[in-house]
């Protein structure tokens, strides 16, 4: 009897070690204060419980959103934009005399977050593209 108590308590022990990793690997929002593959952090703002990142990188806009999605992880995905963002796009490509990328990801597993990314390559000057990506937390009332 004694045997079976100890090998019932490693087993519990064993599974509950299992079970670890797997919480570990649930979504969550990414942390971009250390830039990412291919792309550096320039400047961090934190404003109303939202951030944004200014980022550097030489990668055009597809390489950009393809190291993205890898660093985000399982469970991101675009959504549609709406209105709002799209006049913002636009705005931005007058002001910055650049074309304009912009996605907004969201997670079912992290409601309630929406990270907009808008990839700029200039059009004139020597600059590299830029990247500003925006982890942007919905008010609850």
């Amino acid at each position: 009897m004694k045997l079976s108590k100890h090998i019932l308590k490693a087993l519990i022990a064993g599974a509950a070690l299992l079970a670890l990793p797997v919480s570990a690997a649930e979504p969550s929002v990414p942390d971009f204060s250390k830039g990412m593959p291919g792309v550096n952090l320039e400047k961090n703002e934190k404003v109303n419980g939202n951030e944004t990142f200014q980022l550097k990188t030489a990668l055009s806009s597809k390489e950009f959103s393809t190291t993205l999605i890898k660093f985000l992880g399982p469970g991101w995905g675009v959504r549609k934009l709406n209105r709002e963002e799209m006049i913002l796009a636009a705005n931005k490509g007058r002001t910055s005399n650049a074309t304009v990328n912009l996605a907004v990801y969201k997670s079912a597993k992290v409601p309630g977050v929406n990270i907009r990314v808008i990839h700029l390559e200039y059009k004139e000057g020597n600059r590299g593209p830029s990247v500003e990506i925006a982890v942007i937390r919905e008010e609850k009332d």
